[in-house]
């Protein structure tokens, strides 16, 4: 369901008596693969939970009186629904206007795994049909639905002459609630995502339409906002229905340029010359050979760099011969290979579906020059446990890498905790390595961390005190 309720079960479980002396690690791993020989019954039933009842609305209007309604400020029969769903869901969901309902959204694609806490009961919102995007008439802004596809808003801004200047990390089918609700990573080469994030147009958990943020903001004002802070954790404070988002202008010619290295290496002197050079770019992807394999139709080497560029015609040429001598130490070069979020939305799609397979079970991010350790213990990981391991990241022009290790192994509760407590262990010890996992989140004892979590949590209290959107799961 989301951080913060994960974050109260397994504080509340932690002062349950017979799991007092658990250490933190063993008590997340235990509620995450539902071990009941180490779990008390009570614990047992919140995780046996699942959504009552799930609706497919098809407006904002539907979703701010199923919320009105589950607050018990209007009747469920004010909906609107057909009388026969009325009466079944009514008596699904055993409700009335003296009790809360739970409402939470159903996430597009995950890229990870669930959280811990499954819906307990009450009504998921399936919003995949809300998908209509729209440009602005001076082509610098869009407002994309919640369900409406990353790669949908990417091709609607090139058919508009724009360019969404914001990219996954991992190329999979998003749609941009998985953004704001989910765990995908977007950015670009130059800021992360939350810097083409205008606004969030939602439905508040007592029914009422609001904008978090500011959808259009001048070049010479700005204004302090919500967005940031609340990025990844909007469907625990509301129902997001959709985000005004920053457009670019498309340049003339884009290039896609590929360099070929031998190792890590060599590819890490690579990045540091590059980020360090102030060189413009759209992205610069980094794939080992498994990675590269995944989301590309041909063949690469062992480490690939992929850089977009754009400009006049004679400005590209330049920039390139200028990336060619900077890069010095690649092996081969391709100015003819297709970006991943180029290809149509089929092959886009069908590609998302093999990366797909893989299992993910977080992020982690380095200094550039720790990055040959930090992909050396990634490999050790995968040795020791006899399985393939690829990775796909991102290149940041401050001097860090984003990195997805995918593991081929089947998605089973103990391979996911597993898989997120080594890649977690591979950052310990390193230098400005961090690790970005949701598991990992849940033991962690970071004092940053933990004061930004003391933030949300006390926003959540004060902004949502029925809990109706995320209800907070009790012991007992």
């Amino acid at each position: 369901m989301g951080l913060l309720v994960d974050r109260a079960l397994v504080d509340a479980a932690a002062s349950v008596p017979a799991l007092r002396d658990l250490p933190r690690s063993a008590l997340v791993e235990a509620l995450f693969t539902r071990d009941e020989r180490v779990l008390p019954p009570q614990i047992a039933v919140i995780l046996g939970r699942t959504a009552t009842v799930t609706l497919k609305p098809k407006a904002a209007d539907e979703i701010q009186n199923l919320v009105q309604a589950a607050n018990g400020l209007v009747s469920l029969a004010s909906v609107g629904l057909p009388p026969e769903d009325h009466k079944r869901i009514l008596g699904e969901l055993r409700g009335s206007k003296d009790r809360s309902i739970p409402v939470r959204v159903r996430p597009g694609t995950p890229t990870t795994h669930p959280w811990i806490v499954p819906p307990q009961g009450g009504i998921e919102l399936d919003l995949s049909g809300f998908t209509s995007i729209e440009v602005d008439k001076e082509g610098n802004r869009a407002f994309a639905a919640i369900g409406a596809r990353w790669k949908a808003l990417y091709d609607e801004a090139t058919r508009a002459r724009r360019l969404v200047p914001f990219f996954p990390l991992v190329p999979l089918d998003y749609t941009i609630g998985d953004i704001l609700c989910g765990d995908a990573v977007f950015g670009s080469y130059r800021a992360p995502f939350r810097r083409y994030l205008y606004a969030v147009r939602s439905i508040t958990p007592y029914g009422r339409k609001a904008r978090i943020g500011f959808e259009e903001v001048t070049n010479h004002g700005t204004g302090y906002d919500l967005t940031g802070l609340l990025q990844n954790s909007f469907s625990e404070f509301a129902v997001p229905v959709g985000a005004a988002l920053v457009l670019a202008p498309r340049p003339r010619v884009l290039s896609n340029l590929v360099y070929r290295f031998p190792d890590a290496k060599t590819l890490a002197e690579a990045l540091g010359k590059l980020v360090s050079s102030g060189r413009p770019l759209y992205y610069a992807n980094i794939y080992d050979a498994g990675g590269w394999g995944l989301s590309h139709p041909v063949a690469g080497g062992p480490f690939s760099l992929e850089i977009g560029i754009g400009g006049a015609p004679t400005v590209v040429s330049s920039r390139e011969k200028a990336l060619d001598a900077l890069l010095a130490g690649f092996t081969a070069k391709a100015a003819d290979i297709p970006a991943p979020h180029d290809a149509d939305a089929q092959a886009f799609a069908r590609n998302a579906e093999r990366i797909a397979r893989l299992l993910i079970p977080g992020y982690l991010v380095a200094p550039v020059k720790a990055m040959p350790e930090l992909l050396s213990r990634i490999q050790g990981i995968g040795g020791g446990a006899s399985v393939k391991v690829s990775f796909l990241g991102a290149v940041r022009q401050r001097g860090v890498v984003l990195i997805a290790p995918g593991f081929d192994i089947p998605k089973e509760p103990s391979r996911i905790f597993d898989s997120a407590r080594r890649i977690w262990e591979a950052a310990q010890g390193l230098p400005g390595v961090s690790c970005v996992s949701r598991l990992a989140h849940l033991w962690s004892e970071d004092e940053m961390y933990g004061k930004r979590l003391a933030i949300l949590r006390e926003l959540k209290g004060r902004a949502d005190p029925a809990r109706v959107v995320e209800p907070m799961a009790p012991i007992g």
